[in-house]
């Protein structure tokens, strides 16, 4: 590799304690071959033949001919569509309940917080089991229900700010313990040269998502009600468990512990064991890092856009639906570029498109006066951020070994969690001197960050 990085994993990394190791046939214990044994399943995989067509021929959708792969993918536009629009109808209700940006700060800390206590548990689950898409499906109708339930309380006029804060919570709890067992799925969908095209793909289907959801669930929110929003989102959900059900269960070799404090206890070695993974990597530990506190600071204005809307461009909830789906437009088309890519300086791309992002979010709020002279800046905000999210995602999946996969993407989608505790503090920041003092400084922030570390972390800026 042009960084001169080693290939060989820390050398207690093969075995965490008795009982508790995935079983790794067919990956070389030292890893010291090509790149692609480090997504070596743990169980040889034969992956049907792929569909062929004008549409799959093409190299950026190349992974939905695979059957498996696309149920998989549609199953992720439900579920990515519910997310969105609640992002978009929850923060309205949160403002619109309390009028203040410290509640939405709340509101975004009660979903952060059981992703920070409970995510490690999620990917202990994630490589421990060898039913992932079990733990998918139950996380899945337990957001259905969740939602269900908000809607029910919002037609009945009985909503009340805690009721909001007690269903983010939970949605919180359920997205901790089931993410990282969705990401860990979708390596074993495709062959391997497919990886980074699927990774990338998904990616792009979610930012599709952010393109449309925010405007449906922003039309809706203006013109039939909150509780049609959330009926809609329940739904969604449900769709989503349809098509992951007709995804097939990928083998996987798991060894037992025999007793349910054994399995406790192994799931807190496997947890320790991870992080001493991520630590020791001479690759997977600084980009984790990185992309931490490129979050912290990419994050917040997604939470507080509800009330910079209302508060600062006297504007209704079809506005940030608007601004929402605008930013989507660009986020797709990046996502898109990002499908196509070659396996060439995406590190240094990483960083580019996060100090973008940065440099747009600067720009939107503290310049903007207008919803259409901010769509501008969010328009090409969605690039950087698309640039961002899928690099970081398609570098950590392209680094890892399969045996830590669950726990280090667990680790991974840490970010949305640590996303909520930065919008919690840029909240009380907008509380004490405005949303455009607070969301400027972290954008501010993340210029310096990102551009920061193209310039003085080669390591990180010599990836491929």
């Amino acid at each position: 590799m042009s960084s001169g990085l080693t290939d060989r994993a820390p050398a207690d990394a093969e075995d965490d304690s008795a009982g508790t190791r995935t079983a790794t046939k067919g990956r070389p214990a030292t890893m010291t071959g090509h790149r692609a044994s480090r997504y070596a399943p743990s169980v040889a995989i034969e992956h049907p033949e792929p569909t062929r067509n004008w549409f799959t021929r093409i190299r950026t959708f190349e992974s939905i001919g695979y059957l498996a792969y696309r149920n998989f993918f549609l199953a992720m536009l439900g579920q990515m569509a519910s997310q969105n629009m609640q992002m978009v109808v929850r923060a309205w209700l949160a403002y619109e309940l309390t009028g203040s940006y410290a509640a939405l700060g709340t509101i975004a800390l009660a979903n952060a917080i059981p992703g920070l206590v409970l995510s490690m548990f999620g990917g202990a689950i994630a490589d421990r089991v060898a039913r992932r898409k079990i733990v998918v499906q139950v996380g899945q109708l337990v957001n259905a229900l969740n939602t269900a339930a908000v809607g029910v309380l919002l037609v009945t006029h009985l909503l009340t700010f805690e009721f909001l804060f007690i269903a983010a919570l939970v949605q919180g709890v359920t997205m901790a313990l089931m993410m990282p067992s969705r990401q860990a799925l979708l390596p074993g969908l495709v062959p391997q040269p497919q990886i980074m095209n699927a990774v990338a793909l998904n990616a792009a289907g979610m930012n599709s998502m952010r393109l449309l959801a925010p405007a449906v669930g922003g039309f809706i929110l203006a013109y039939s009600g909150a509780g049609a929003v959330y009926f809609l989102m329940s739904s969604l959900y449900l769709i989503a468990c349809v098509f992951l059900w007709r995804v097939p269960e990928i083998p996987r070799e798991t060894v037992k512990a025999g007793s349910v404090r054994g399995e406790g206890k192994a799931a807190l070695v496997n947890m320790w064991a991870g992080i001493r993974y991520i630590v020791r990597n001479p690759v997977i530990g600084p980009l984790m890092l990185i992309n931490v506190l490129i979050v912290l600071t990419a994050m917040p204005y997604m939470f507080l856009l509800a009330g910079f809307v209302q508060d600062v461009l006297n504007a209704d909830a079809d506005a940030l639906g608007t601004l929402q789906s605008v930013s989507g437009i660009g986020s797709l088309a990046a996502a898109l570029v990002v499908a196509s890519m070659t396996s060439k300086r995406r590190g240094a791309w990483f960083l580019i498109g996060s100090g973008f992002q940065g440099l747009m979010l600067l720009a939107a709020f503290t310049l903007s006066t207008s919803v259409w002279m901010m769509a501008g800046f969010m328009l090409f905000m969605g690039i950087g951020q698309a640039a961002r999210q899928g690099l970081s995602n398609v570098l950590v999946q392209e680094y890892v070994e399969d045996e830590y996969r669950g726990r280090v993407m667990s680790v991974y989608m840490l970010q949305f969690s640590l996303s909520q505790i930065g919008a919690f503090l840029t909240g009380l920041l907008a509380e004490a001197f405005g949303p455009r003092m607070a969301l400027g400084s972290t954008s501010a922030a993340l210029v310096v960050l990102a551009f920061g570390a193209l310039i003085f972390v080669p390591r990180l800026r010599n990836l491929d």
